[in-house]
């Protein structure tokens, strides 16, 4: 039996990745709030979203070791700390931004 090539593996978790967070915010908006939500216009505000958190973790990824470099500098041994904090801070107004878009478009 013939293996499957790492770059397989990798790029199969990578591709699915994007499904997955765009179901996973699909269901986040519409399940959440505290009123009836039509499914429909939620599409593609989760579609916008996931995209977005997807370039966010790539970009984070790009220009990481220049944001690790500066925050080595200002905060010492805590710059990985700080470094996560800040990327869950932009990751989760990225959310609520899809949050409050989606309310405005089903009034």
């Amino acid at each position: 039996m013939q293996s499957v090539p790492i770059w397989v593996t990798w790029l199969f978790f990578k591709l699915a990745a994007i499904p997955i967070t765009v179901f996973v915010l699909f269901f986040l908006y519409w399940a959440l709030p505290n009123r009836r939500i039509p499914a429909r216009p939620l599409i593609l505000v989760s579609l916008i979203v996931g995209l977005a958190l997807e370039l966010l973790r790539y970009l984070f990824l790009l220009l990481g070791p220049f944001l690790i470099a500066k925050l080595a500098r200002e905060y010492g041994p805590f710059q990985y700390s700080v470094a996560i904090l800040l990327l869950s801070f932009l990751s989760a107004m990225v959310v609520l931004a899809g949050a409050e878009w989606s309310a405005r478009r089903v009034e």
